[in-house]
This record gives structure tokens, sequence and C-alpha cells, in this order.
């Protein structure tokens, strides 16, 4: 009995001889059954056929017609076991038939029996060495023994017998994607596909390839193709999953995770790669109990541990955040990534020593490591030593020349040891590494600003649109934009906020300036400056930013206003007050502090922390601790915080210090509030905009270099004349920026008792 080369997929044709007289012999009603059975089987019938041919055997045991076909359909209806049985059965009473001895060998490849199946096989290339099937299973064979070279030859083989075998092209293109050459692999595939394009694992394999070859939207589409054939099968849904992560699609992923998850529920790997998804969508309460499901079916998933900590961080929750990340590196001492994430999180928790050892300790076991070296320098520069630091990352970008991050960082470092040159040229180096986004032209006005050179500072402050952190702030940006140039007499021009409520504060004060310009003016500001904004004097229109908004014809961030104008250290417009407390209020929280508040005192208002997430929080901010200085003093004193850390709860409730908490609504009670003080001495935070803007007395306490707006070596503001700035001689030096402060205002205290 021999199979036709070229219907090497169809069902085998009955050999008239294959049983030799014995056949001719036969009852007729067997040969009838046998034939009905074998027409069915080309048909696809597989069930009826098997009924059949079991009919037939039932007769007669022996008859290898029936066997070697019934075997045939059993393998195609996935039944491998059974076949590799009649298979087995049948060549014991025929073993002149080339095709039954490649089918059993097919079967035993497919029972992954790779050894044993080469015998059969070898079998069948010897009664027909044109036999393709054959040489499909040897290279089946090969495969699964990872002989891949010996697989290509013999699918080859079988290609120069019969070009059209998909399975030849298809599993060729797996024995060249083993050997590593996923390009051939692909072209391999393609051609299994014409022959047969529905087909389920080539689509899923052409998809391996392409990710090999880094195409991870083609392999994706690859997938979803296979998918298409096999749809719900939780592994492809997890790949489709794997190639969104690699094209940054974190919400496409997550819907692929999902998906395979209402499968296979409790499939580990895939409940991780969901939370790689959570992370980098930032769904952090969702990404915590994600990571704790895992570690209730793995408790010793570091990966788990790790998506725990970054939760855990991200929701400010730092202690349990430093003592996952210690459970993740216990499982595995050597991911960078804990090792990062955990010094992030005890430099928050003010654990510099700990942080420092963590560092020193991987360095030492892990040899030098960018990441960690830029790590170590980030705790010594929060610890002040900036020397240090600037070594750290200097070590770090050596290691790492193309880290954009380490040389902001590295220009940081300088900045801090007033080297404005060199910060600048780590700034442009950033620049070359990525120019498109904008990150460094950004840094590089920070310093033009902080130095004093606004004309080229404010330039390369509208690279802010570039970054993508602060470009999430640029509203109305498909309107037209006002640069300044145009003539605006007779239009509407919106000005809008972007940042914080502090550059909302200070750069309100150019609404005028547009006014003069014969423009109608739209003030868009955040709800909560509305009411104190409402006095800022002139003709605009002032809206909230949940407020619709009129017609305009063009539109400008109110930060942008000093390039538009031209803004010089000599232009600034410094008339304040600019901004006015409701007089209401103002009376109103007369009565409320005079009721705790003795008379005759000088009245202080307090601020010393501001927003914890600002990104230079620990460097502008002090605890409450850090002002006891001052209650020494004949004063009374007020604390202007809404909010107050955790880690000042005991020790305020302790002080004589007044405070009102929620009672300070908005900033217009803040405003009223600071009406009824004598001075306010804060860090650098909204609250110190709004005390400049109303032309309060403000006492500034900042850090030794400051935010860009309060340059260099002064102790006045060209912003706020009213302001008197205090800054440290040394960084981290707060104690002796709180002994000056508190020596100017016992000097003060004198001042006012004499009247």
């Amino acid at each position: 009995m021999r199979r036709d080369s070229e219907r090497s997929n169809s069902v085998p044709e009955v050999h008239a001889g294959l049983a030799g007289e014995r056949t001719m012999l036969m009852h007729s009603a067997i040969r009838s059954s046998l034939q009905r059975a074998h027409t069915l089987h080309q048909q696809g019938a597989l069930a009826e056929a098997q009924q059949l041919y079991k009919g037939v055997l039932a007769i007669e045991p022996n008859n290898t017609d029936a066997l070697f076909l019934f075997a045939a359909a059993c393998d195609q209806s996935g039944d491998a076991a059974q076949a590799e049985k009649l298979y087995a059965q049948g060549l014991r009473f025929e073993r002149r038939v080339a095709w039954a001895f490649a089918g059993y060998g097919a079967v035993l490849v497919k029972l992954e029996r790779y050894e044993a199946a080469l015998a059969p096989i070898d079998e069948a290339l010897r009664l027909d060495a044109r036999h393709a099937p054959a040489h499909v299973a040897y290279g089946n064979a090969m495969l699964g023994l990872k002989h891949y070279a010996q697989a290509q030859q013999a699918y080859e083989r079988a290609l120069t017998l019969v070009p059209t075998l998909a399975e030849a092209w298809s599993n060729r293109g797996n024995a060249l994607r083993a050997l590593d050459r996923p390009a051939d692999a692909l072209i391999s595939y393609d051609r299994a596909l014409q022959q047969a394009p529905h087909n389920y694992a080539t689509h899923t394999n052409r998809g391996h390839a392409l990710r090999d070859l880094g195409r991870y939207e083609d392999a994706l589409r690859s997938y979803r193709l296979a998918l298409v054939v096999r749809p719900r099968v939780a592994a492809l849904l997890s790949l489709c999953g794997m190639m969104s992560l690699m094209l940054g699609r974190g919400a496409a992923a997550l819907v692929s995770y999902n998906e395979g998850l209402e499968i296979t529920p409790d499939d580990v790997e895939m409940l991780y790669h969901s939370c790689v998804a959570l992370d980098m969508l930032h769904l952090h309460d969702e990404l915590l109990t994600r990571s704790e499901r895992i570690l209730g079916l793995e408790p010793g998933h570091a990966g788990a541990w790790l998506g725990k900590a970054n939760a855990l961080q991200a929701l400010q929750r730092y202690d349990e955040a430093a003592d996952a990340y210690a459970q993740a590196l216990k499982l595995e001492p050597d991911l960078h990534t804990a090792l990062r994430n955990q010094g992030f999180a005890l430099r928050t928790l003010e654990r510099h020593e700990e942080a420092l050892q963590m560092y020193d300790n991987a360095l030492a076991r892990l040899g030098p490591n960018a990441q960690l070296l830029f790590g170590r320098a980030n705790t010594l520069r929060q610890l002040g030593h900036y020397d240090d630091a600037l070594a750290g990352y200097e070590a770090s970008v050596a290691i790492e020349p193309t880290d954009a991050e380490g040389w902001s960082l590295r220009g940081g470092a300088l900045q801090q040891l007033r080297r404005f040159d060199e910060a600048l040229q780590s700034y442009r180096r950033m620049q070359e590494l990525e120019p498109a986004k904008g990150l460094g032209f950004l840094e590089e006005a920070y310093c033009q600003l902080l130095t004093g050179n606004f004309a080229e500072g404010w330039l390369n402050y509208e690279y802010r649109w570039v970054n993508a952190d602060t470009a999430r702030s640029h509203r109305h940006k498909d309107r037209p934009f006002w640069s300044g140039d145009e003539s605006i007499a007779g239009k509407t021009v919106l000005l809008h906020a972007e940042q914080g409520y502090g550059d909302t504060l200070q750069f309100c004060r150019y609404a005028s300036l547009v006014e003069a310009r014969g423009a109608s003016v739209v003030l868009e500001v955040p709800t909560p400056l509305k009411p104190l904004l409402a006095s800022l004097r002139g003709g605009h229109k002032l809206l909230s930013t949940d407020e619709p908004l009129p017609p305009f014809d063009l539109q400008c961030p109110l930060m942008s206003l000093p390039l538009a104008f031209g803004t010089d250290l000599h232009s600034i417009p410094v008339p304040v007050p600019y901004l006015f407390a409701d007089a209401a209020r103002v009376s109103d929280w007369r009565q409320r502090l005079h009721a705790r508040a003795p008379s005759g005192r000088l009245k202080v208002g307090l601020t010393w922390s501001g927003n914890v997430g600002h990104n230079n929080d620990q460097n502008r901010s002090l605890s409450f601790a850090a002002l006891a200085p001052l209650f020494a003093l004949d004063a009374t004193f007020v604390s202007l915080q809404q909010q107050v850390r955790e880690r000042d709860t005991a020790a305020l409730a302790q002080s004589s210090v007044i405070h009102f908490g929620a009672e300070l609504r908005d900033f217009a009670d803040t405003a009223a509030l600071i009406e009824n003080l004598d001075l306010v001495i804060s860090v650098d935070t909204s609250v110190v905009h709004a005390a400049g803007a109303l032309g309060k007395a403000v006492w500034v306490l900042l850090p030794r270099i400051p935010d860009w707006r309060w340059l260099l070596e002064r102790n006045d503001s060209p912003w706020y004349p009213t302001a008197q700035l205090f800054r440290q001689d040394k960084p981290g030096d707060w104690p002796d920026v709180v002994e000056r402060v508190a020596h100017e205002l016992s000097r003060r205290i004198a001042a006012n008792r004499h009247g």
C-alpha cells in the first residue's frame, strides 16, 4: 500500500493487493464496510468512519487495511495514543507499506517519543525514498531531538518532492527559528500560509519570528490572526498582551491579559505580566490587589513582591514598600529594579544610611552598575553631599554614557556646586541624546533663569511643551497661540494657568499688560484660586478650569507671557499689591484670630512644608520641629498649612502655634488670614506667592540652590518687593537659616514692642 506523494495530506488510498489473496476471499459485507469507511474518511467524517473500521475489526481483528486506516483516522482526530497501538498491531502483519511506517513514526513524534520514531520512519524511506510525508516525519523527529539543521534538510527534501506541503514549510520555519534565522523562518511561514491560510500554529510561529526580529506590531497582528482561527486561547492572548507591552500600549495589554485570565484565572505568569501593564498605567490599587493575588498562589514570586512594593510606594506607603522590596530581594538578591526602588523608598523615609549601605552591598556584590551608582548618588545628593553625588553621577554616565537622566542629575549636582557653565554642558549633552524630548532644553532654561539670563531662559522654557511630563498641562494647544508679536487690539485672548498654584499667583499680573495692548482678556485659573483672583484689577473675564469658555481668538499660557513681553530683570511688572483679600473674610478671620491670640504681640504666619509630590520637595521643605528656635520668641505664631504631614502632627499639637487646618477652605481664606498677620515666614510654596501678591511682608526660607525664580546671591526678590530671602550657605543647613530668621525676628519683635 503506497500513499500518493502528491496527496500527502489526504487520506491514504486502499491498495487492492494489501491483503493478498485473503482480501479476495473477504466477505462482501466487510469489503463494502471498509470501502464505505474509507469514503467517509476522505470526506472528513472521522467519527462515522471510525465506527465502521471498528466494525470491520470486530469481524476480522487483523485486517491491516482497517488497522492502518483506523490508525490514520485516530491520528487525524487527535488520538495519537490509539493511533500508535493500531499502527503497531498492523505492522506486525504487513511490513511492505511505506505510508503506514511513516504514519507510525509521525504519531510517535506526537507522543514525544522521538528516538523510537526514527526506526519506522527509516523503514518508510527504505521502502519509498520519495515518500514526502516520511521526510516530514523525520524532520519533526529531528526537531524534537533539537537537531535543527538535520530537521531543516529533511523538510527541504520533502518540499523538493511536494512543494505545496504546508506542514513542511511551517516546520522548516520552526527549524530556522531555532537556528537563529528568524528572517528566513518568516519566508517559510509565509509559504506555508499560502497553502494553508487558516493554520493556527503557523500564524502563531510566524508571530514568534516577527517578535524575534523586533517587529512587534507585525507580531501582534499574526497572533491576532491565530486568535481568529482559535478564539479565546489563553496563551495567545498572553502573547498579544506581551507585544502590546513591548509597544508601550499598557491599556491594550491589560485588555488581552484580562481576557486570558477569564480563561485561566490562576495563571501566575499572566497575572504577573498584567501587573506590569497595571504598573505602566499607574493603576496602583489594582496592582496591589493583583500582586497579592499572585502571592496567595505563589508566595515566593519575587516579581509579585516587586509589583506589590511598587504599588505601595506609589500609594505613599513607604514603610510597607521598603519591606516588600526587602522580600523581593530576599528571593532574588540581584533584582536591580527592586534594589533601585528600595533605595528610593528608604530615601523618602529619610533612612539615608540604610539606603547607602544597601547600595554599597549591592555594588560590592555585583560590581559597577550604572543604576545602582545613580541611586547611591541620589542618596548623597539628598544628604547635601554634592561633591560625592557628582562623583557618583559621573561614574554612572561613564558606564551608560547615553543615559540622559544621568546627565540631567550630573547637571543638577554641578548647579548645587555653583558650576553653572559645566551644568549647562551636561544639559546640552542631554539635548544631543534626546533632542525630541525637550527635557535637556528645559533643564537649560531653569539654569539660565536661575542665573538671570532671562533672554535665553524664556526661549528654552518653551520646550516644556515637548517634554512629556510638563506637556500634560498643555491646554488649548489646538487653538492659535499668541507669542507677543501679533497685534491683539480688538481681539479676545485667553490666558490660562498651566502648572502649580504659585505659578498662577505669580504670573496672573501679566493680564493687565495684555489688556493694555487693546485685547479683551479671558483668564482661566484653577477653581481653588478663583475667589482670590477675583480681586485682580482689570476688565478681564475670570473663569475656573471647570467652566465653559466663551469664544476667543488667541490663547497664551500664563508662563509664556514673560517671553511674549520680553521680560528681563529690569522690566518685571512689580506693582504690589495686585491681589486683595475679601473684606468680609478679613473681618471674619480677624475675629477668629482674636479669640485665640493675645493682643499686642506680633502675629507671624508659618508654612514649613509644601506638596509632598513636588519634585523638589525634599530640598525645599523642612520639619515643623526645625522651627523650634522661633517659638522661644515673644510672638504669636499661626500655621498657614491647610494640611500637616504625619511626621509633624504630634509636634504641632504640643506647640503653642495656632492651627486652623481645614478651616482654610481656599486661597481666599488664606489671603484673609494673611491680611490679619504682621509677617509671613515660609518655605518656597504658594503661600509665599499669595503673601507677595498681597503686598504683605514675607520671609522666604530657601535652599542653597533654590527654584529659578529666586535667583542667586540676593536677599530680595524682583518679583515681590515685600519679600526678604534667607538662603542656606551650605547645602541642607536649615538650622543656620532658622537661626538667622530667629535673630531677625527678635529684632522685629523688639521694634514692635517699642511701637
